[in-house]
């Protein structure tokens, strides 16, 4: 063989060898890094000042331990909250805890009494629902509505206690309706 042909065929078992067994072959790259800035959360809070309780006859009472109720009596507890809300897509439930139900109407008091959900106010205007956003932030009002079963017969429940010192109210955050929640 020539050297020549020799060259060339060593040449192209070098190429092959190259490019087949993982060698570099420099190509052009470039990273850059991008600025997207910085994130910061939102706030959720609560804080409930001036509770007091009011009777069907709309009096106030200042000692719920002392007041004895009757069937047909309601009681109204009506609580000033503090609510903060911050965030773009921040949406809260504001809701009842310690009633031994749900605050949808459901009989508590182990069926002496009914719990009305509550009414949220601001100023004088009635929220349509317990799903409070930014605008709501603020002093909102809340009250619920003990109802006093009036259909108690003979001397059920008499002399009964209901520990009422355990109510309260929780803001609960609701979960914004993503692409990812499946």
């Amino acid at each position: 063989m020539n050297k020549m042909v020799k060259g060339a065929i060593a040449t192209g078992v070098g190429v092959i060898l190259l490019v087949g067994g993982g060698g570099t072959l420099a190509t052009w790259n470039q990273a850059q890094q991008a600025n997207m800035g910085s994130v910061v959360s939102g706030d959720l809070n609560l804080a409930a000042t001036n509770g007091k309780w009011t009777n069907a006859a709309g009096t106030v009472i200042p000692d719920i331990t002392a007041y004895h109720v009757v069937p047909g009596d309601v009681l109204t507890y009506t609580q000033d909250v503090t609510v903060t809300l911050t965030g773009d897509l921040m949406q809260a439930k504001l809701a009842v805890t310690g009633a031994g139900q749900d605050g949808t109407g459901a009989t508590a008091f182990g069926g002496a009494a009914t719990l009305s959900p509550t009414t949220l106010t601001k100023g004088t205007q009635i929220l349509p629902d317990t799903i409070l956003t930014p605008a709501d932030s603020g002093v909102v009002k809340a009250s619920t509505t003990f109802t006093f079963n009036t259909s108690t017969t003979g001397r059920t429940a008499t002399n009964a206690t209901y520990n009422l010192g355990g109510i309260g109210y929780a803001l609960v955050q609701q979960a914004p309706a993503s692409a990812n929640n499946s």
